[in-house]
């Protein structure tokens, strides 16, 4: 089920331009801090932090292999944001079409 709570927490990680870059990065497979650090100008820490909001809105997964974490994509992360947005998408699609049928009734009448 779609919470409040998931959504909010989901939009406002993906809200930082950073943090969608490293999702972006990480779709591509799984990824270091240091590999995710390389096309930033900020240090490891700050990009660790990313991952930290990351993480906790439950977009990405950690994995220690020996001394370094390995980060990727959650399977179904996005899951909640994508049915929201297809729910958004719907309605909009129903307004409208509701629009098109009233302006083309509207012209009929009017003989236009």
């Amino acid at each position: 089920m779609v919470t409040a709570t998931s959504l909010d927490r989901t939009f406002a990680a993906l809200g930082d331009p950073a943090r969608r870059s490293i999702v972006h990065t990480l779709s591509l497979g799984p990824a270091t801090v240091k590999e995710l650090s390389a096309p930033f100008a900020m240090s490891r820490p700050a990009v660790s932090k990313h991952l930290r909001v990351l993480k906790d809105a439950g977009i990405v997964t950690s994995d220690a292999r020996g001394r370094q974490n390995w980060y990727s994509l959650r399977e179904g992360g996005l899951a909640d944001a994508d049915a929201w947005l297809d729910e958004v998408q719907s309605m909009w699609a129903t307004a409208l079409g509701s629009l098109k049928q009233f302006v083309e009734e509207a012209n009929d009448v009017h003989g236009e």
